[in-house]
């Protein structure tokens, strides 16, 4: 009987923020020794998630690690990785041959170097408050500005008026909470009096026969429209999360989720929201009092 090599792949979740890369197991792949060469699987590999591997199975792997993006935000690539590589009948593990493989394939030992963690997906699950970045958010706003210098009301009705149609005005403003684990991530509150709130700006357009409709009455059609690290969809929209701190109000740009796996309803911060962003600004500009 040939001997046979036991392949374990897994997804790397790749943190930049957190220096971490989360590793998710996808499978097992059993090869003949003679039939198993180095060169081919790191070609493998190479391809990416997408070439490589199922799409079943990549989705799979996408919804388990989707919790984590309430706290450590989207993952900033997947790659796919050779885990172990074991002997298929006695489950022995091939040490050489894994050390080979990694210094051909180097990607987990640049990370190693560049001093990232490798942690087994459960294991960041449970310890999740570990990996969550200390970030200083003020580069992060779109307009800071005193409270008698902006027409806050006006901003107000001229949202819910402009989405009525995809909206209930009577969610515009919603109260938030920060959390305590991270700053970029704020829970509705149950305290009408929170001094911060979410205000919605691109919202699904579905029932208007479009994709996303705009609180400045614009309306996108265009399914293929850069808009960042936002997601729009059914039970999710883009707007402002505003602080009100002393007598500065800030505003950033936040997803809204009405709708996540433990029954929440959350906003969190976003770094990137592509062409909603200007759009986005020059709304908010035009409520700014002329001093």
């Amino acid at each position: 009987m040939k001997r046979q090599f036991e392949i374990s792949y897994s997804f790397g979740y790749v943190y930049d923020k957190s220096k971490l890369v989360a590793m998710y197991p996808v499978g097992t792949n059993i090869i003949n020794e003679d039939e198993y060469e180095m060169e081919v699987e790191v070609a493998f590999l190479e391809d990416g998630i997408e070439a490589a591997f199922e799409d079943e199975d990549i989705k799979i792997a996408n919804d388990t690690m989707k919790p984590l993006e309430m706290f450590l935000m989207k993952p900033n690539k997947i790659i796919p990785f050779v885990e172990n590589i074991k002997d298929a009948n006695t489950k022995e593990e091939l040490s050489k041959l894994v050390k080979e493989f990694d210094e051909e394939y180097e990607m987990k030992n640049n990370y190693i170097e560049k001093g990232y963690k490798i942690v087994d997906f459960y294991d960041v699950f449970k310890n999740v408050v570990d990996f969550i970045p200390q970030e200083n958010l003020e580069n992060l706003n779109i307009l800071k500005i005193e409270y008698d210098d902006f027409r806050l009301d006006d901003f107000l009705n001229d949202i819910r008026n402009n989405l009525d149609e995809v909206m209930d005005s009577d969610l515009i403003p919603l109260a938030m909470e920060k959390s305590n684990h991270t700053p970029r991530l704020f829970v509705k509150s149950k305290n009408n009096e929170s001094n911060s709130f979410y205000v919605p700006f691109a919202v699904n357009g579905s029932s208007q026969n479009t994709k996303i409709v705009c609180a400045n009455k614009e309306k996108i059609d265009d399914v293929n429209i850069d808009i960042g690290d936002l997601e729009i969809s059914m039970t999710k929209d883009a707007g402002y999360i505003i602080e009100r701190t002393n007598n500065i109000l800030t505003f950033k740009i936040s997803n809204f989720n009405s709708q996540t796996e433990n029954n929440n309803q959350i906003t969190q911060i976003v770094d990137y929201a592509g062409k909603i962003k200007p759009m986005m600004i020059e709304f908010l500009n035009s409520y700014i009092k002329n001093i």
